[in-house]
């Protein structure tokens, strides 16, 4: 069990990496982001599961938000307005992921923790830059166990604002992003999912999943499942609380996540379509290269009260918990 720290002067990023047993993790401190993680497969062959930006340079380019921490409000806000405040506007008419100066695009501070049996790497901010009522403060844990990564999520305001963070972490069990996810089985413990517009905006409405695409609720095949839905998944559910709520799975290399979260909803990006000249594990990011599995609260719940509420009163804390862990099967 131990941690490295690597600076790059250039862009003076750090990147800070924990191995405790059987995997790596490597974390950054630009938008604390999970930037690496190597698991082995059941030949024991070690290889890194996520999507990660391939240089320092290309982190702080970087506009999908690849393993980082996204807010203060993650999705899209419709029209960019709260409370008569109107946001950034940096998705067509609307606010989207906490704006262009958002978490994600911020140096964080961090430390080291180690105790007996796990690392964990703190990281912390005090948002100013971003046009939310504040200053927020964040910090946001990942400790390092035998066997997962459990993310803390921990903020406080000096004025009411509105909070709904997500790690935006893209998967791909392959290893490598040498294929694509479409060999990968989802499971998803829900019976609803939000209803979106044509511009991805939330209707306020909660669909039951039975008899659709979007019935995940016994583990499918993101071929078969992808073929029902021609636009592809980046979409919200509602997750119940029986956990793991979200177990993804490569069968023919027998690497498994299983995620645990007290967070009320899950996007699922299956990033089809998506292409972009970003060069992340090796590879150009091209359409269904990973699956972003982000765990929220319900997208643009400001609009649609009836759903819930992300308000932060002025000094109130607020925590979130998500384990993401790994097994091979």
């Amino acid at each position: 069990m131990n941690y490295t720290i690597k600076h790059d002067k250039a862009t003076n990023i750090h990147y800070v990496t924990v191995s405790v047993k059987d995997h790596t993790v490597t974390f950054v401190d630009f938008g604390a982001r999970i930037q690496e993680w190597i698991i082995p497969d059941k030949q024991g062959k070690k290889e890194n599961i996520l999507l990660s930006p391939d240089t320092p340079q290309e982190i702080l380019t970087d506009t999908a938000q690849f393993g980082a921490l996204v807010g203060p409000v993650a999705g899209r806000i419709k029209n960019g307005i709260w409370n008569h405040k109107q946001f950034e506007k940096n998705n067509g008419n609307h606010h989207l992921h906490g704006g262009s100066n958002g978490w994600w695009h911020q140096f964080w501070l961090f430390d080291v923790e180690v105790v007996e049996e796990s690392i964990t790497v703190h990281f912390m901010l005090k948002d100013t830059l971003t046009d939310y009522p504040g200053p927020i403060y964040v910090k946001n844990s990942y400790k390092v166990t035998s066997d997962s990564i459990e993310m803390t999520t921990s903020v406080h305001s000096d004025s009411h604002t509105i909070i709904n963070p997500t790690n935006h972490i893209y998967f791909n069990l392959n290893g490598q992003a040498k294929k694509d996810i479409t060999n990968h089985m989802l499971q998803i413990h829900s019976d609803k999912y939000l209803e979106t517009d044509h511009e991805s905006i939330p209707t306020g409405k909660l669909l039951e999943v039975d008899n659709s695409g979007y019935d995940f609720r016994k583990p499918r095949l993101l071929s078969h499942a992808l073929k029902e839905l021609s636009h592809g998944l980046d979409d919200a559910f509602l997750l119940q609380d029986n956990q793991p709520q979200i177990i993804l799975s490569e069968p023919s290399n027998g690497r498994n996540i299983s995620i645990s979260s007290d967070r009320q909803a899950v996007v699922i990006f299956s990033t089809t379509g998506f292409e972009m000249n970003q060069s992340v594990s090796g590879k150009k990011m091209c359409s269904e290269l990973g699956i972003a599995i982000e765990t929220q609260e319900l997208p643009d719940i400001v609009n649609h009260p009836n759903l819930g509420n992300i308000d932060l009163e002025k000094q109130q804390i607020k925590t979130w918990k998500t384990t993401y862990a790994f097994s091979v099967i």
